[in-house]
């Protein structure tokens, strides 16, 4: 029930949500804004890092590492540079992460971005309406 409901429902959302629930929490001076930005944030790493974890199984079915043929100190080793490969990309995301969202404009909890509803207006409609028109002379002309 968990994984259906972080598939079908977006992670700003939750984080709305559970931050409704935090609003009592301000009376006592709570970092609403700040956990709320984390949740947001973990909620979006989550499938990166299983992604990470994919990517290094992966990796290593790939190689056909033996582990039965590997001495301790050789698995202990190839375990070592897996786990330190698997972080370093983990902070590579995470700094990438960082940059767009600074390049977005947060700039901390104390400005939080507001989230807004797509709404179709009468031009986004008049042009959706011509777009099949857009293709189809695209199709013709040479």
């Amino acid at each position: 029930a968990t994984h259906l409901f972080l598939l079908t429902t977006a992670p700003e959302e939750i984080a709305e949500g559970i931050g409704q629930w935090l609003q009592p929490l301000k009376r006592w001076r709570w970092p609403i804004a700040e956990v709320i930005l984390t949740l947001t944030l973990a909620l979006r790493f989550l499938p990166l890092v299983m992604e990470e974890v994919q990517n290094l199984a992966r990796a290593v079915r790939t190689r056909d590492v033996r582990w039965g043929s590997l001495s301790f100190r050789g698995g202990m080793q190839t375990l070592l540079a897996l786990v330190e490969r698997f972080f370093e990309n983990l902070l590579l995301r995470a700094e990438q992460t960082a940059m767009a969202m600074q390049a977005r404009g947060l700039t901390g909890p104390d400005h939080p971005l507001r989230w807004h509803r797509l709404q179709l207006r009468r031009l986004d409609r008049g042009l959706l309406a011509l777009l099949p028109l857009f293709w189809l002379l695209r199709t013709l002309s040479p």
